[in-house]
């Protein structure tokens, strides 16, 4: 049997299926490798921190070991970058210690008794100072020492040390691999958890301890992606031994102290402090799909209000876009097709339906002032006045800057603001979404460059989480009057509608018009109409 350890990381733990697992009457012990500089030492601390804060069990003591960072510099990290250290939500106390290379921190655990954080610097030069044997020496062993002083006094839950390699630069190659097996069964048969961070140099020194071949559960890998100019943060989990995990290449970042879950901008709309994982597209759609057994939900069978009469005159026998039916509108410059968006939404608030408007170049003011000047929109105006609540409660919208956006964050955004937030009854479940508009992403967004999976992966993520897309691109003007001037054949391949919109001029106004491409199952006009907008 097996036991699961969630790292309280969302991404992490969606990669691992729910959490690190691990045989029963056992422990999970954990190897992060990386280069310098790409996070290691914080995710170590921020795994062991939240399981300190959020072990139930109550009365046990929870051990970070650095060899270069002094425990008052971590704790001013924790305390100013990660305030609530990543989220405890109760009072943390610091109690003074009267070794200066310790800090040590309580906080109550929910079960009653108290759970105690003690951060070491295991330095060999410092600790050296500190006692007149000359023939002292910070090795693994000495680690291994310090553990089994913890015990007598109280149990362990988890152990990390960082930066282990400092601690093995005396042995040599099988040597050091000998003495990290021997201190992770020595762990294991006390039943801790542990985490060692390893890091790696910019080659490959064969005299260097591999952590693939060492006997772990779980690796993880931190890395750099270069991007031209720009280094995106890599995670890559290399080996889970007892369980199912996502393979590939994943991005993350890592956010401080003040960000606020109420804003989603883009590549700053962090939900809190510390790492934040973001699964590549095709893994979170691999994800998606094994959460919901396969079962894709059914597109509906009768006709959605989608726009304005003249559209709907435009179909047979009561035709038209259904509910979970992907849509593509082909735009035209000038031919206001925010406001096609935006009406394709309000047509589903009038029918209770909440949408999600995700703009690459309208923010909220852009977006409330054509709300407010459109009868038509009224649907999505708020109550209050623009510095109270701008839209309605069934209207939400996500303004994604121009910024350096991983295409695995880009999603992850998507499809979080389609969920309930802490309340869920102040905010109903998205059923619409209107994206304005995905005219060349990488332009805008660099790290798209070379996606062309993502638009059809995202069709499919929103279909799962039963949401009807509205997709909006630019197209140039044709060479005659309602002509396309592209080739349709990637839209018509990968949306069940597609539709050209267009200008045309009637009686010496130009007018709105659209030409109806495809709809799947529909009888339809084969003629362009006009639109009234």
């Amino acid at each position: 049997m097996f036991d699961v350890l969630p790292t309280g990381i969302d991404g992490l733990d969606a990669l691992l299926s729910g959490g690190i697992r691990f045989p029963s009457e056992s422990a999970a012990f954990v190897f992060v490798t990386g280069q310098a500089g790409t996070g290691k030492t914080l995710l170590g601390l921020e795994i062991l921190t939240r399981a300190w804060w959020n072990d139930d069990q109550g009365g046990r003591s929870f051990l970070f070991y650095s060899v270069e960072q002094s425990p008052e510099d971590l704790y001013k990290k924790l305390d100013y970058d990660f305030g609530h250290y990543f989220g405890c939500p109760r009072t943390v106390e610091r109690v003074e210690s009267e070794a200066p290379h310790k800090l040590c921190l309580d906080v109550a655990a929910r079960s009653g008794g108290v759970n105690r954080l003690v951060i070491t610097q295991a330095n060999p030069a410092l600790i050296g100072t500190m006692t007149d044997s000359k023939s002292f020496r910070v090795d693994i062993d000495w680690i291994k020492t310090e553990v089994s002083n913890y015990l007598r006094a109280q149990a362990i839950g988890m152990v990390a040390l960082d930066n282990v390699g400092l601690l093995l630069n005396d042995l040599e190659y099988f040597d050091k691999r000998a003495a990290l097996v021997r201190t992770r069964k020595e762990l294991m048969r006390h039943n801790i958890h542990s985490i060692f961070i390893l890091e790696e140099g910019m080659g490959t020194d064969r005299h260097f301890p591999s952590p693939e071949e060492l006997s772990t559960d779980i690796l993880i890998q931190l890395s750099f992606k270069d991007i031209g100019e720009f280094k995106s943060r890599t995670i890559e989990i290399v080996k889970a031994r007892h369980q199912y995990y996502y393979r590939g290449v994943h991005q993350f970042s890592i956010a401080g102290r003040g960000i606020n879950r109420a804003l989603y901008l883009g590549a700053r709309g962090e939900r809190g402090p510390g790492v934040h994982i973001y699964p590549s597209v095709a893994a979170q759609l691999s994800i998606t799909r094994d959460e919901s057994q396969l079962k894709v939900p059914a597109r509906g069978e009768v006709a959605i209000p989608f726009l304005s009469s003249a559209f709907h005159g435009a179909f047979h026998k009561d035709d038209g876009p259904c509910r979970l039916s992907s849509t593509i509108l082909l735009a035209e410059p000038a031919t206001r097709y925010t406001s096609f968006a935006l009406r394709f939404l309000a047509e589903g608030v009038r029918n209770k339906e909440a949408g999600l408007l995700v703009s690459t170049n309208e923010d909220e003011d852009a977006v409330r002032r054509i709300c407010k000047k459109r009868d038509t929109l009224a649907a999505l105006r708020g109550s209050g006045a623009k510095s109270a609540k701008p839209f309605s409660e069934m209207f939400r919208l996500l303004y994604l800057h121009p910024e350096f956006l991983s295409a695995g964050k880009f999603t992850s955004d998507i499809l979080r603001m389609l969920r309930s937030g802490d309340d869920a009854a102040a905010e109903p479940r998205i059923s619409r979404l209107a994206f304005d508009n995905v005219f060349q992403l990488h332009r805008r967004f660099p790290l798209l460059e070379g996606q062309d999976f993502l638009i059809p992966a995202l069709l499919d993520l929103l279909r799962y989480n039963e949401v009807t897309p509205l997709f909006i691109d630019l197209v140039p003007v044709g060479k005659g009057d309602g002509e396309l001037g592209m080739d349709p054949s990637l839209y018509l391949s990968t949306f069940d509608n597609v539709f050209h919109l267009f200008l045309h001029e009637v009686d010496g106004k130009v007018r709105p018009h659209m030409r109806i491409y495809k709809s799947m199952g529909n009888e339809y006009t084969r003629r362009a109409f006009e639109l009234d907008f």
